[in-house]
């Protein structure tokens, strides 16, 4: 159903956005691993004192090598913590404090991180093993030499982890990150959401019900993370009932706000209304489970950042409606998911708010050319970006979505560079599109 899989979305971007899992697991195999290094080396002792190029001292020269060994990995460890924290403060103050989950959520990161920590439980767990073999006559050489080898290796680690990490500050790297996402996201939502009047008219509540309502309210506040549409509508066919809910995925509600109505107002039982409260799913943050423009906004949140004064980054700005581009190229074609449900008999059960083409025409584009409509590179950018996708549109919603933003666009023209020389410059890249 949908809505478990909203749900498992939402748990697995929790978890995937998070510095604590992927490192923990790696730390608990390498403990493993040494654990089990060790108890082989005991097993085929015969064998290991074969190998001649192993650790040849004694125990307790081990102990003192592993003890500085370990003070080292820890200092390692903190300088790649604060590496990562720069890195985060510099990407909350430039691209958006929202694109910190996007480097939190790299594997790659995780897994560095997942390294450092990994070693110093690794050589924690020898030095305790060795403790006890004081008394032996030959130490562990396999397990102490796998130990020094893993030292080795964290040396080329941390320089592998500072080429990510400067490569991660880039913008363009950021840019390509939320695009990947934004397009995975639209594939996911726009395709998997099968919804059983798709291709149907948004239809009209019936004028013998419009009369019986019963409104519903929200029971607390937060995002919308997720709407549990085949619930709803088991609710509406057991009781007979049509719902009409009034807000979607990625909307605020507060305590106390109207979120739909219910028809007929006397099926309308107090149980009933919790039950349909207790389908919309509420969060203290906005998650791309099934809001659309989630990933959007994080995309046009860097264009919009880059045009600030503060950064004046107008080339940062023009790679952003690239990317948008060719999503909007995507999706603007394509049957968004309609939330309207009917039961095996074709009575109408659930009416849910659905995203229009033309809302993802302004969460993509609409700030960018506000805030860039001073700047002729910009808004020349931005006409070479409607005109191409409006080339390949076969959507006449979404051509006039498009043909709106163009007006806008011929008014900043004329506004702000009336008798410029980037004027005649602006409206040959309309004439050009035909626009």
């Amino acid at each position: 159903m949908q809505s478990w899989a909203s749900k498992l979305y939402n748990l697995w971007e929790l978890t995937r956005s998070s510095l604590f899992y992927v490192p923990v697991t790696i730390s608990m195999m390498f403990i493993g691993g040494i654990l089990l290094v060790f108890w082989l080396e005991l097993s085929y002792t015969e064998y290991v004192q074969k190998i001649e190029f192993l650790y040849a001292g004694s125990t307790e020269d081990a102990k003192s090598i592993l003890q500085t060994i370990l003070s080292a990995l820890i200092t390692m460890t903190t300088l790649v913590i604060s590496i990562t924290m720069v890195v985060l403060s510099l990407s909350a103050s430039q691209l958006g404090p929202r694109l910190i989950k996007i480097f939190m959520s790299s594997r790659l990161t995780q897994i560095y991180i997942g390294i450092f920590f990994g070693s110093i439980a690794l050589t924690l767990t020898l030095l305790i093993l060795l403790h006890d073999q004081s008394t032996f006559e030959q130490p562990p050489k396999l397990t102490i030499s796998c130990c020094f080898a893993l030292t080795f290796i964290n040396l080329f680690v941390l320089l592998g982890y500072v080429n990510h990490v400067a490569r991660s500050g880039i913008a363009d790297t950021m840019i390509e990150r939320v695009t990947q996402e934004l397009e995975s996201s639209l594939a996911r939502l726009t395709d998997s959401t099968k919804d059983n009047a798709q291709h149907r008219n948004i239809p009209k509540i019936p004028a013998e019900l419009s009369q019986q309502k019963r409104d519903i309210y929200s029971a607390c506040s937060g995002y919308i993370q997720n709407i549990q549409y085949p619930a709803l509508v088991e609710i509406a066919e057991e009781h007979e009932l049509l719902i009409n809910i009034e807000c979607r995925a990625g909307d605020y509600l507060f305590t106390g706000q109207k979120v739909g109505t219910i028809f007929p107002k006397h099926h309308a039982h107090a149980d009933i209304q919790l039950c349909v409260v207790e389908c919309i799913d509420v969060g203290s943050n906005k998650t791309g489970a099934q809001d659309i423009e989630y990933s959007i906004r994080h995309l046009a949140e860097i264009g919009l950042r880059a045009l600030s004064p503060g950064i004046n980054d107008n080339f940062t700005a023009i790679t952003v409606l690239d990317k948008l581009s060719g999503v909007l190229s995507k999706t603007l074609d394509k049957e968004l998911p309609r939330h309207i449900y009917y039961d095996e008999q074709e009575k109408l059960r659930l009416i849910g708010k659905s995203v229009t083409k033309a809302d993802i025409v302004h969460s993509a584009i609409s700030q960018i050319r506000d805030a860039g409509k001073t700047k002729p590179d910009v808004l020349h950018h931005l006409i070479d970006l409607i005109g191409q996708v409006s080339q390949t549109l076969k959507s006449e919603e979404a051509q006039e979505v498009l043909n709106q933003q163009v007006a806008l666009i011929k008014q900043h023209i004329h506004e702000y560079f009336h008798n410029k020389e980037e004027e005649t410059y602006l409206l040959e890249a309309l004439e050009k599109y035909s626009l």
